[in-house]
């Protein structure tokens, strides 16, 4: 079983699993030219600065090296930094957290939407699915986008371990799947 003790360690798993993901790197704040490559690399018309040991840390959106620089001050030692998947909200089929506990009965506990406008940080607080029922119950296979994520986590065997999501219409990310995976969670 999987154990991730935080949120570095859950990017270094999806990474090492090959799970498909935007793209983002892990930067010490004064790293200016190692920011600088990854912006040449993965041009966006926008990215995110997120806090990286800490849930629910700090954010930002910017667009070019000069609003990453300005607000690098606000990070301490390092900041993570990710193409920003709102270019692609259109596109969205189902965000959420979803996790499946294997056993004599498998169990899915999922917060979902379905709208443009959801994201990781605001499914809990008004879900549009927030289900606990065993993964034949035909609710369950009414979601949209549910048999996609069922079907990666499957395949990549994430069982017992929350996954937080995002399914599109469309295929993208470094792998150029339907299935986005933020994150994974197990002890935080």
């Amino acid at each position: 079983m999987l154990e991730i003790k935080d949120k570095k360690d859950s990017l270094r798993t999806i990474k090492m699993l090959k799970l498909n993901h935007f793209p983002f790197d892990i930067f010490t704040t004064d790293d200016e030219e190692g920011i600088l490559n990854f912006i040449k690399k993965y041009p966006s018309k926008e990215y995110v600065l997120r806090t990286i040991n800490k849930a629910h840390g700090k954010f930002f959106f910017v667009e070019n090296f000069a609003q990453i620089k300005s607000l690098l001050p606000n990070f301490e030692n390092e900041v993570l930094i990710d193409v920003s998947y709102n270019e692609f909200k259109d596109d969205i089929i189902l965000v959420g957290d979803i996790k499946v506990t294997r056993g004599i009965v498998d169990i899915v506990d999922l917060s979902a939407r379905t709208d443009s406008d959801a994201t990781q940080r605001n499914i809990y607080e008004n879900p549009q699915y927030n289900l606990h029922c065993s993964l034949e119950e035909e609710k369950l296979w009414k979601i949209p986008g549910i048999s996609k994520i069922l079907s990666y986590i499957v395949d990549h065997e994430l069982y017992n371990i929350i996954v937080e999501f995002i399914v599109y219409d469309c295929k993208l990310g470094v792998y150029k799947e339907n299935v986005i995976i933020n994150e994974l969670r197990s002890k935080y």
